[in-house]
């Protein structure tokens, strides 16, 4: 005899332009261990045809919306505004959520209201050394150059403007400085309905860091819930080997706006400017000698 998944008074809101990765974050959700109220896709008119909504997904009230504009933050602020539940988690088209994800956000966001809280990620994608706690001199001389003398420090943004990952720890959870945007569950009387991401850029660099700290003026807390865990699939990389013109369309594009996050939020210039050398520095080594 199956049991009933319970309910939970939740709304997904999944920013999208119909890749087929969607599929397999929807079908996350429909195997979780609760269920939400609702689930919105959130799509441009551009992409109407894109995704059909699959009947196995019966289970779960799936509902397509339309925007007049194709970017991400806005569209997920457009279905912020139409969510019904007084939780809503936001969710990126390639974010996977393990069986009790959903269910251990919920729980620890009913109990701390003034939060914001977000899953650990486990990706299928290989990390760059240069971006682990650093095993050698140099590597910790380059955290240095971009945080100073707090160096390498997990779920910090550094004084370069650098966002550090926080995803070794398997228990229990930690107050962060910045969250991915992939999964993050919100109270919704705490949600940010202006769009705070003004730049007119296809794609929308950098937007996890602004929404966070946006969040933390409102003082709400960004927590990171180890015990919750989520998958994600695509990389989030500026370098597009085989087209050098995009790899340097985004890193500029990213440049432009980690400036303004240094500019705005007290960071320092030298150490942004000296983190973005080096990473050109990476990058024209990567498209010259990484594997095609």
């Amino acid at each position: 005899m199956k049991i009933k998944k319970k309910i939970a008074p939740i709304s997904i809101v999944i920013p999208t332009i119909g890749r087929k990765s969607l599929i397999n974050s929807i079908y996350s959700i429909c195997k979780g261990s609760i269920l939400p109220k609702e689930v919105l896709i959130v799509m441009p008119k551009s992409e109407l045809d894109k995704f059909k909504i699959p009947k196995i997904f019966s289970k779960i009230k799936i509902k397509k919306i339309f925007t007049s504009k194709k970017n991400q933050v806005f569209q997920r602020i457009y279905g912020f505004k139409l969510s019904k539940n007084p939780f809503v988690l936001q969710l990126d088209d390639d974010v996977v959520l393990k069986k009790n994800c959903l269910e251990k956000l919920y729980n620890f966001s009913k109990k701390n209201p003034k939060t914001a809280v977000a899953p650990k990620y486990k990706s299928t994608l290989k990390i760059s050394k240069i971006y682990r706690k650093p095993n050698s001199v140099f590597l910790k001389f380059y955290h240095w150059i971009i945080n100073g003398k707090d160096g390498y420090s997990p779920g910090k943004i550094a004084l370069s403007g650098f966002n550090y990952a926080d995803e070794k720890h398997n228990n229990g959870f930690g107050q962060h400085e910045w969250l991915s945007g992939g999964a993050i569950l919100h109270q919704k009387k705490n949600i940010i309905f202006k769009n705070y991401y003004f730049f007119n850029y296809s794609k929308c660099f950098c937007e996890d860091i602004l929404h966070s700290l946006k969040l933390s003026e409102k003082s709400i807390k960004l927590i990171k819930l180890y015990s919750a865990v989520a998958i994600a699939k695509e990389s989030g990389s500026i370098v597009k080997r085989r087209s050098l013109t995009t790899t340097l369309i985004n890193f500029l594009s990213e440049l432009n706006v980690r400036f303004y996050i240094v500019k705005n939020y007290n960071k320092s210039y030298i150490r942004f400017v000296l983190y973005y050398f080096i990473l050109m520095l990476r990058i024209i080594l990567k498209m010259l000698f990484g594997k095609r």
